[in-house]
């Protein structure tokens, strides 16, 4: 592997080039993509794996793949329906084929519904810019600050996009496997339900070896739990530890290996264990935030507070009754 420093450059991305024809495109710091993507060249046609959060982002990773493979996009694969994997559709041409499962489709209308009421009401995105600044100038607590800036820098993301939004959701949809016969590879398209999400799909690569996870994969960090169904997300990551496969793509974090995930595994098995134990202990959501997780995961929490709400706060109410998810 090989970080491609050379071939195209985005303020958004980094691409890495994972063997001849094939590149991991992973979301920069401060940039407008907020997850990762992929090119394949599949020989006589070019593939996209998601497609990130924004216009900008989006229509730099469509050049990137038109120059690389030398083909224009013949298609793009969205992996959930969560809207940074996709909102940056619409800059891909109408030739391009848009690819999703069937339950994937019918749940992005809901999936990017906040998103088009921000282009509708800018004056509430401007005024929680504001308050997040403000926020900040007074915040001393590091892991706030981290996670302030990394919001801030994500809603004026949406503030440049939004003028610009129009949903473009795919015309193609399958279940269960669907397979890319190419002159120089053959790719695999497989759902996961339930897994990260009531439905996920990923892309093998068998003879690369290569797996893009989608957001199957958080690696190295937190995953974002809220809308999964955790035994069944454990399961999907313990098959895929067994594949046959040397470089883990995955929707959020580094590339990784079998041991990488292995450690999502084992997150999300604990935070499951600690918060069944909280609601045993009759502990309010609030008393379960002020507990942690042991390293290395308590960095992962330290990175991301927010989501570290979020996860508890969804954990809780499912294992309380409260919720049916």
């Amino acid at each position: 592997m090989k970080r491609n420093e050379t071939l195209f450059k985005s303020e958004h991305f980094e691409l890495e080039q994972l063997t001849d024809g094939v590149y991991a495109a992973l979301a920069s710091p401060g940039g407008q993509a907020f997850s990762n993507g992929g090119i394949v060249d599949l020989g006589d046609q070019t593939l996209v794996f998601d497609a990130f959060e924004t216009p900008a982002a989006s229509g730099d990773l469509r050049s990137a793949a038109e120059q690389l493979t030398g083909h224009p996009v013949s298609y793009l694969i969205i992996s959930h329906c969560h809207a940074d994997h996709w909102g940056g559709n619409q800059v891909f041409a109408p030739e391009t084929s848009i690819i999703t499962t069937h339950a994937i489709r019918e749940e992005m209308p809901d999936a990017i519904g906040w998103l088009v009421e921000l282009k509708e009401n800018p004056a509430e995105l401007e005024e929680a810019i504001q308050e997040s600044r403000d926020r900040l100038e007074t915040e001393t607590d590091e892991r706030q600050r981290t996670s302030l800036k990394a919001s801030i820098s994500r809603m004026m993301g949406w503030q440049e996009g939004l003028p610009r939004l129009e949903l473009r959701y795919p015309d193609e949809t399958f279940s269960g496997k669907l397979v890319f016969h190419g002159t120089k590879r053959t790719a695999e398209l497989v759902e996961v339900a339930p897994g990260h999400t009531a439905s996920d799909a990923y892309l093998l690569l068998p003879a690369d070896r290569i797996l893009f996870m989608g957001d199957l994969g958080f690696l190295q960090s937190q995953p974002f739990m809220v809308y999964c169904q955790p035994q069944a997300w454990v399961s999907e990551l313990e098959r895929m530890e067994q594949l046959d496969v040397e470089a883990y793509v995955p929707g959020h974090g580094p590339l990784g290996t079998q041991a990488d995930l292995a450690l999502q595994r084992e997150f999300i098995t604990l935070l499951e264990e600690l918060v069944a134990q909280a609601v045993s202990d009759g502990l309010t959501v609030e008393e379960t935030l002020e507990k942690t997780l042991p390293a290395p995961f308590d960095h992962w929490i330290h990175a991301s507070s927010a989501r570290w709400e979020a996860n508890v706060w969804s954990s809780h109410e499912r294992l309380s009754g409260k919720s049916e998810s």
